[in-house]
């Protein structure tokens, strides 16, 4: 059994000693006649971004054993179509790879032939239905995916075009048949969400939307809700949570199911936050900066009754991008260390450092209510982290340190023991970084 779910590096040498690394890997289809090899199986699939800021490379490389060895990306890799770090997703068996080329709307679909060898199959401009290029894609099982994006104005009163009424929110999905590769009649581009009750006069409003998973007839999103200051004209913290939910395939009745005994985001960043549990019940992360909680939404609501706090469990400030669930009530969690020592992670657009805390591992248990903080290596950057595997009863997840070597860390999920053991090594160069394993 396979499951799914993500690291980086910083800035120690220059620019030009990190396009040397991989000026020999592969741009295209690999030089090895990749259409007359059937499609490999149930490989690992290391995903690596070169570049932390706005423009980046994503590269490709598989892998039969993840215990031992070396991985390393120097002259090595399929180089994905990236204007920016690409988002990836793999079929169940690995045989089939989806990438999304953010702010420019392509998805690619290949097929994986071992090693460096991959093969694209085609690729769709999503951007064209939904008329948005900056979508998000999320692939929801084997069979569809979903291209989503949400809009969100400020309305004032026409008279004086100062009273504050509501924000106005525009929602645009598409759902990718991902055999066909074809998304046809079955998206809304303007769909217009209204929220419940006074909700929107009182200024909440969501600005993000990411992460859904699809629950008998219905879907679900993550959302990033902020609440309106009308003294300064922005959004401010909220106090409540909220998750998308529209009625599937349809994509009709799109409405707010909200909550207030936890607040903050649901929707991540590249990280799933929301997980089924053996019950059917969707186990959903809810994060705001220093208060990290997972909690349940049942029978199309919020289970009020149920917070699994991780940040009280830790008996410290955390805040995460998303979770990734290996069955049988057991989860691991990547999560910053709020407050903690910071670690430069790479420079911005004026070559200038750019810090973060460090990041943590921790072991969930949903049956004993406990959360147990791995031994982790010091100086971890997993803010861009995508994906990690349960194969065989093992969570794997890359982690390297900021400017230095790592190792894949391998966890026996029926284990209590805070050491996981070493697995191969993964080498980078200078502001790259490792964002995943599928």
């Amino acid at each position: 059994m396979k499951i799914k779910f993500r690291n980086l590096k910083s800035t120690l040498f220059s620019g030009a000693c990190a396009i040397a690394l991989l000026s020999s890997c592969s741009n295209n289809d690999s030089s090895e006649d990749a259409s007359s090899i059937l499609p490999v199986k149930n490989d690992f699939q290391m995903v690596f971004a070169s570049g932390s800021g706005s423009i980046s490379g994503t590269y490709l490389q598989g892998v039969s054993d993840l215990s031992k060895g070396e991985v390393s990306f120097s002259g090595k890799g399929y180089s994905m179509t990236s204007s920016r770090t690409a988002r990836v997703f793999t079929s169940t068996d690995g045989s089939i790879v989806y990438s999304l080329n953010y702010t420019v709307g392509t998805i690619d679909k290949l097929t994986y032939h071992g090693g460096q060898n991959y093969k694209m199959v085609t690729t769709i401009d999503a951007s064209i239905p939904l008329g948005i290029k900056a979508i998000r894609f999320t692939k929801m099982n084997d069979k569809v995916g979903s291209v989503h994006s949400i809009a969100a104005s400020p309305v004032y009163e026409e008279a004086n075009n100062k009273e504050y009424l509501k924000h106005k929110m525009t929602v645009a999905i598409g759902l990718l048949d991902l055999e066909a590769m074809s998304i046809g009649n079955n998206f809304k581009k303007d769909i217009d969400l209204v929220l419940p009750g006074t909700l929107a006069s009182e200024g909440y409003y969501i600005s993000r939307i990411d992460c859904p998973v699809i629950s008998g007839n219905k879907l679900y999103y993550g959302t990033s809700v902020s609440k309106f200051n009308t003294a300064t004209g922005k959004g401010g913290e909220t106090d409540k949570t909220f998750t998308l939910v529209l009625d599937y395939p349809s994509l009709t009745n799109a409405t707010v199911i909200s909550t207030s005994h936890v607040k903050g985001a649901t929707n991540g960043y590249r990280t799933p936050t929301q997980h089924f549990n053996e019950a059917g019940e969707i186990m959903q992360m809810v994060s705001n900066g220093k208060d990290l909680n997972i909690v349940k939404i049942k029978d199309g609501k919020y289970d009020e009754s149920y917070k699994f706090s991780v940040s009280e469990l830790l008996d410290k400030p955390a805040s995460s991008n998303g979770w990734f669930y290996a069955g049988n009530g057991i989860g691991y969690i990547p999560y910053e260390k709020i407050g903690g020592d910071e670690i430069q992670i790479g420079v911005d657009s004026n070559n200038k450092p750019t810090y973060s805390a460090e990041w943590g591992l921790a072991r969930i248990d949903f049956n004993t209510n406990t959360a147990l903080d791995l031994n982790v290596p010091k100086g971890l950057w997993l803010q861009q982290y995508q994906n990690s595997v349960v194969k065989d009863g093992k969570f794997y997840i890359a982690l390297t340190p900021v400017g230095i070597e790592g190792n894949i860390h391998i966890f026996d999920v029926n284990s209590k023991d805070p050491n996981g053991i070493l697995g191969a090594k993964i080498t980078s160069g200078a502001d790259q970084y490792y964002i995943g394993i599928f």
